[in-house]
């Protein structure tokens, strides 16, 4: 019989009904309203705690607490930084302005595992689940592995892998918080060595909705990702990918040289799926040849079509870009702070030309 995970549930007001909420998801959770004396904290953990979700705002109750939630994932995180008995720490709080500073793409807060707001977790509980286990899982696995890399994200030894993944991985040093947070947030989430449902369609040009778009995830099933976190996000390896297409589609011609329908033509005649149906072009793109997805839509996209969003990217992941449309529709406010003045300038004039014709 699988035991239900411990959860400690730091909140301060309104707490019996969240509490009640993560119960029904099947853990077993234990409430906690913060006293002023920080140490009383560590007498409500014990060996069984596997995770600790956090209200941000700790001091309007009775108990009189005077410190907010990053303090005590200071403090825990400081207490199990060269030990085995870290867990897991979600900050889940109403004010969303406080959530999305601390948010791991806006922030290098070194506290939260990940973060939402309790209306996010309201609308959807089972993804939370989901979430929470698989991080709790990562840990897991960590140990197991004894922070093995190649054996925590079942690395294919007979492929490559970044020399920097390895290197910056061996920097983290033992701790399991880090080495979690950078498998999630730098390798297994960005779009790089690892690609997404919706970045394997469109580079291989077919569309998620094609009746044969099952039977052709089967036939590449050699090339899941089965690693740390693999059981929350579906990943492929693109190196994988791109040998399969070598060996059973085409050794002679790339996916990234085909647009859509050529891809799809060779899929169907070198696999026998007749229902492949290819993606096709949003308006303002000219090329088929689809080799990421917007960030914002997720429709495919050339990135020579898209609007490249400026950040800090590790060596091994590719830009991240948003379709013309998207900046049309208003997401460019949005991703205002990674869009150069030059790109903006030119949507500005797109929406000037499109309102003069109507």
């Amino acid at each position: 019989m699988i035991m239900a995970y411990k959860i400690l549930y730091i909140d301060d007001l309104e707490t019996k009904s969240r509490e009640k909420d993560i119960e029904n998801l099947g853990y077993e959770v234990k409430l906690y309203n913060p006293t002023s004396d920080i140490s009383d904290l560590f007498k409500e953990l014990d060996a069984k705690t596997k995770a600790c979700v956090l209200d941000y705002r700790l001091t309007k109750g009775e108990n009189n607490a005077c410190f907010d939630a990053p303090t005590i994932a200071q403090t825990l995180r400081t207490k199990h930084k060269n030990d085995l008995k870290d867990f897991p720490l979600i900050l889940m709080s109403n004010e969303g302005i406080k959530v999305k500073e601390f948010d791991k793409d806006l922030t290098s807060q070194d506290l939260f595992d990940f973060v939402l707001t309790k209306q996010e977790f309201s609308n959807d509980k089972s993804n939370f689940k989901k979430k929470l286990d698989s991080f709790v899982k990562s840990y897991e696995i960590i140990i197991q592995h004894k922070f093995d890399l190649n054996k925590i994200i079942a690395f294919d030894e007979n492929f490559t892998l970044h020399s920097r993944i390895k290197s910056d991985a061996l920097t983290i040093n033992k701790n399991l918080f880090s080495l979690s947070s950078f498998i999630y947030y730098d390798v297994v989430r960005p779009i790089g060595i690892l690609i997404g449902e919706d970045v394997l369609s469109a580079r291989l040009g077919v569309s998620k909705e094609s009746e044969d778009w099952n039977k052709l995830l089967e036939i590449i099933n050699s090339s899941i990702y089965a690693g740390a976190f693999s059981d929350y996000l579906k990943r492929w390896w693109m190196d994988k990918i791109n040998k399969w297409w070598s060996e059973t589609i085409s050794s002679e011609v790339s996916l990234r040289r085909l647009n859509a329908d050529e891809r799809v033509e060779l899929l169907k005649s070198k696999l026998g799926l007749k229902n492949l149906t290819p993606l096709t072009k949003t308006k303002h793109s000219l090329s088929s040849n689809f080799w990421t997805i917007c960030k914002d839509s997720r429709e495919p996209l050339d990135p020579f079509d898209g609007i490249e969003l400026i950040k800090d990217y590790l060596p091994w992941q590719e830009k991240e870009y948003l379709s013309i449309e998207s900046a049309l529709a208003g997401k460019m406010d949005e991703y205002k702070n990674q869009i150069s003045e030059i790109d903006k300038k030119a949507v500005r004039e797109l929406v000037k030309k499109e309102r003069a014709n109507g």
